[in-house]
């Protein structure tokens, strides 16, 4: 599992964590993925990425989170590149990220497992069925309706400006 942990660290970097934070909370990952140590690989590395988003869901519902936010982060502690967006636009991000999480955890349990196994871990289809015990084609559903189900919750989004909104 040790060539998991960069991996680990981008993953975390990605969804708005410091890297000296990345690093800390995928050393306490890894820490608590040494319980499991009896299971195959790829169950351990399934598992050490839903302990990461849980951590981060930890960290969100900490009274410091303010702090962790990946836009808090960057309201002017970063150096001048030039690149950053404007305030506005960063408010807007930070309220979508909110938005997103909300419409995320409102999803059915299972729908949300196999989007986040596909979209945040990046496994296949079949991979996320042989890790779940389900078909493919069962895969396929949780897919569309976690899709469905973000769209409701997002579609209505009154941040969402560029028209195709329902």
């Amino acid at each position: 599992m040790r060539e998991e942990r960069a991996p680990l660290c981008a993953f975390l970097r990605g969804r708005g964590v410091g890297p000296d934070d990345a690093e800390d909370i995928a050393q306490d990952c890894m820490e608590r993925l040494i319980r499991y140590r009896g299971h195959d690989v790829e169950a351990l590395r399934l598992l050490l990425y839903r302990i990461a988003r849980n951590r981060l869901a930890d960290r969100g519902r900490s009274p410091q989170a303010r702090t962790h936010l990946p836009l808090a982060e960057r309201d002017g502690n970063e150096e001048a590149t030039g690149t950053s967006p404007d305030p506005l636009r960063q408010a807007e991000s930070g309220q979508m990220i909110a938005l997103l999480r909300q419409a995320l955890f409102k999803l059915p349990e299972r729908a949300r497992e196999v989007y986040l196994l596909n979209r945040i871990t990046g496994m296949s289809y079949t991979q996320i069925a042989r890790h779940c015990g389900i078909t493919a084609k069962t895969v396929e559903k949780h897919i569309a309706r976690a899709l469905q189900g973000l769209r409701k919750e997002l579609g209505t989004n009154p941040l969402h400006t560029d028209g195709d909104s329902e």
